[in-house]
């Protein structure tokens, strides 16, 4: 069967039309996310030098930095603004030389592409306000759209309101709510996973909650994190054979690393099968380090919402000062997640920007394995306790 035939016939029902529209932000995204999860192809790893010279211009032009600019693919970007500069910015730009403004793609303004003269595709630039989209940061739309529904009913109601979180099997009830802050800051401590705190008029933490989208499918970066006074990522490397090297074999049997063109970079390989890995799973990683991953060590301990909050959420009602947000999954202790497709799993995967070209995170189950025993993509496993 033909590649494409076979992609769309196991992805199209992800997309509104069937299939990925490249105008569509929330589409390309999706694909990218496949890609990188189901393939390990990342879009994202060489910037095209076009879209470099975009960014230099409008940095030049516009006093901005590194700061204002989310990569979408190697020819798209999203550029950050002040919410009530946007149509100012891109009229502005859209006078510089090789910059076109037109009115495609899902944003209601539109976008900007750059196409200098000889170049074969356009650099499809999106315009979005940095207040929502937080300067980069994974979900931060979703964590701001949660915390402005909560605060504007509190501005509504004059005074502090209850909030109660309601889901098919948990309601949790939140009353005095002032405030809800944004907590993923810069400034949070590693390994909190708090995304809003919900206070009181004295500033009082009333909740933690940390926000996942409907289709978000990672947890954590966990290069750093220690799992039984092991850091994975070091042991692995220490541990798994290097084609090229005096040892090429290593101490596993289903994955080497294969060198790249550049330097100190490599790809996950398995021997065996001769073909690039996708990702490499850890099992039996122990349960006490699952509840971390999830709920961090927050305090009041984070309660973990799965919801789409951005793009139009309106499944909530607001009377007699009770703001009531219903969401699809809440999760408070480990056994409500335990052998979900949410549940956290270790995996190595490919990321050309990562040391050895190599990153290690958590992600959703979901996302790595097709059922029980059967791993998505060219991927497979190692046991944890081989990395002691």
């Amino acid at each position: 069967m033909n590649p494409f035939d076979t992609f769309f016939k196991k992805y199209s029902y992800k997309f509104p039309k069937g299939y990925p529209d490249m105008n569509n932000e929330q589409d390309i995204l999706l694909l990218e996310s496949i890609l990188l999860n189901e393939f390990g192809i990342n879009l994202n790893e060489v910037e095209s030098p076009n879209s470099l010279q975009a960014k230099n211009i409008l940095k030049k032009e516009f006093d901005l930095n590194d700061n204002n600019f989310v990569d979408m693919s190697s020819n798209s970007f999203k550029v950050l603004v002040s919410g009530n500069e946007r149509m100012d910015f891109i009229q502005k730009v859209s006078n510089l030389d090789d910059f076109e403004h037109e009115l495609k793609g899902s944003s209601s303004i539109g976008r900007l592409i750059y196409q200098p003269e000889n170049a074969k595709n356009p650099v499809i630039i999106l315009v979005k306000p940095e207040s929502a989209q937080g300067l980069g940061s994974a979900g931060k739309l979703n964590e701001y759209s949660f915390n402005k529904l909560i605060n504007s009913a509190i501005e509504q109601n004059g005074k502090p309101i209850t909030v109660i979180l309601k889901s098919s099997k948990k309601t949790i009830k939140i009353p005095d709510v002032f405030k809800a802050k944004d907590s993923s800051t810069n400034e949070a401590k590693e390994f909190t996973k708090s995304d809003s705190q919900l206070l009181n008029q004295s500033g009082k933490v009333l909740a933690n909650i940390s926000l996942k989208k409907l289709n978000a499918i990672r947890w954590e970066s966990s290069k750093t994190r220690l799992i039984d006074g092991v850091n994975i990522f070091k042991s692995f490397i220490n541990k798994v054979g290097k084609i090229g090297t005096n040892d090429e074999t290593g101490l596993f049997d289903n994955v080497v690393l294969y060198p790249l063109n550049k330097e100190g970079k490599y790809k996950l390989y398995n021997p065996k099968t001769e073909k690039i890995l996708s990702k490499v799973i850890i099992t039996n990683i122990p349960d006490k380090v699952e509840n971390e991953v999830i709920f961090g060590n927050d305090s009041p301990k984070t309660i973990v919402v799965k919801e789409t909050f951005e793009g139009g959420y309106k499944d909530y009602t607001f009377n007699d000062e009770t703001l009531i947000l219903y969401c699809h999954i809440i999760y408070t202790d480990l056994e409500d997640i335990k052998d979900t497709q949410d549940e956290p799993v270790f995996a190595l995967s490919n990321h050309i920007g990562q040391s050895y070209g190599i990153e290690f995170r958590s992600f959703s189950k979901g996302a790595l394995y097709s059922d029980e025993n059967n791993l998505k993509g060219s991927s497979t496993e190692i046991d944890f306790n081989s990395l002691k």
